[in-house]
């Protein structure tokens, strides 16, 4: 059991490591946002040359910055919980658990696989932004590469749910 109790750390700080870079990544793409938005509002504001791409800016770092944060949302536990379903009885809170894990890394493997598959439609489609004609494909490859380390907490959740519901 302790070579398991090992490689499941292992896990755990690879999870969280590479977790914590696409977080910084994020907080980088919130940065952006910020100082675009500054930058757009001063320029209509005090000269009445408003950032001619600041709206395009603004949405695609807000792409990266929600991508990126995903998985570390997770592991810190500040996604959306039901509250009513932590007064299930154990037994059941573990199934419950268990289906709610696998059906997050079900869905989050899905939007990964189909995230790379749009990049690629969007890649043949040479589709591009309107003002600034910033290619599109690479935010698509973006939230497909930030759902990874999503699927792995979810397989971590996963296994430890199956644990709790076997060890009753």
């Amino acid at each position: 059991m302790a070579v398991a109790d090992r490689r499941a750390g292992r896990f755990e700080k690879f999870n969280e490591a590479l977790s914590t870079w696409f977080e910084r990544v994020a907080m980088l793409g919130v940065i952006g946002m910020i100082v675009f938005t500054m930058i757009d509002v001063v320029g209509a504001k005090a000269f009445n040359h408003p950032l001619a791409a600041g709206t395009e800016a603004v949405y695609l770092l807000q792409a990266i910055a929600i991508g990126g944060a995903l998985a570390m949302a997770k592991i810190d536990g500040r996604h959306v919980r039901i509250e009513l379903i932590d007064r299930v009885p154990r037994p059941a809170l573990g199934v419950i658990h268990t289906l709610a894990a696998l059906l997050g890394l079900v869905l989050f493997a899905a939007l990964s696989w189909t995230s790379f598959d749009y990049a690629l439609a969007l890649k043949a489609n040479d589709e591009v932004t309107a003002t600034t004609q910033i290619p599109l494909f690479p935010f698509a490859i973006w939230t497909g590469l930030c759902c990874i380390p999503m699927v792995l907490v979810l397989v971590r959740d996963l296994v430890f749910s199956v644990r709790e519901v076997t060890r009753r």
